[in-house]
């Protein structure tokens, strides 16, 4: 039964990811100029995220909580399927770390793979955001890939509720996560996501191979650019509504 349940979990990846790999070469992921525009485009959807999540009265993060995190990753538009027992989620996203005089730097990309078991049906785009205590397992991605729910905990995040939103909510979990979806997906499943770095979108948008996350964070200027601008004003903006 054991042995049943894996296949049916590495082939909902395998399908979420062969969707995301066609969809890749199709707009011309390996070409170098287009996957730079498409980390930009990442970028700006991203804010956008922000926005929907922000302007959501049941998922609006807690601006105190912002302004108490040391990371962020935002996936925009992360795309879940199901048929069946089987099932997966696949994003592109941006993971940002606050330096140590409490700026956010560069951001950096990764990745989320999921795949799940249980009865499900439906196709789902979600906004994903999600707020971290500490910075070093962001920091760390560039090293090893987190499976969030094993190596780190991670819970529902407590929900602003506007000019009433409490000042003194806490970090209870690692990782707090929020959530903006769109379309339909029903049933119940059993499911674990894995973060990775993204190596070559990283390469692309700082035009230089083997980049790594110390490197971003701490030798290239902040901001990189100005998409990188705009999103690192929105966060301090919704960090700033107290």
């Amino acid at each position: 039964m054991k042995a049943l349940l894996n296949t049916l979990l590495v082939t909902a990846l395998i399908i979420v990811s062969g969707t995301l790999f066609a969809a890749s070469v199709g707009d011309g992921m390996y070409n170098d100029d287009e996957s730079a525009k498409k980390a930009n485009k990442t970028l700006h959807k991203s804010v956008i995220a922000m926005d929907h999540i922000m302007d959501d009265p049941d998922n609006s993060i807690p601006p105190s909580l912002i302004e108490q995190s040391e990371g962020i990753v935002i996936f925009p538009d992360a795309f879940k399927i199901a048929f069946g027992v089987v099932g997966g989620q696949g994003a592109r996203g941006i993971a940002l770390v606050r330096q140590y005089d409490g700026s956010w730097g560069n951001p950096f990309f990764v990745s989320l793979g999921e795949g799940s078991f249980g009865l499900q049906l439906g196709a789902q785009k979600t906004d994903i955001v999600l707020i971290f205590k500490d910075r070093d397992a962001i920091m760390d991605l560039g090293e090893t890939e987190i499976t969030l729910g094993g190596d780190v905990g991670v819970a529902a995040g407590p929900v602003s509720k506007g000019a009433s939103a409490t000042t003194d909510i806490k970090f209870d979990s690692e990782i707090y996560s929020y959530c903006s979806s769109r379309g339909l997906f029903a049933g119940m499943s059993f499911k674990g996501g894995v973060l990775t770095y993204n190596e070559s979108v990283n390469e692309s948008l700082y035009g230089m191979e083997d980049i790594n996350t110390d490197y971003i964070f701490h030798e290239i200027e902040t901001p990189y650019n100005n998409r990188i601008n705009d999103l690192i004003e929105v966060i301090e903006i919704y960090g700033n509504e107290n």
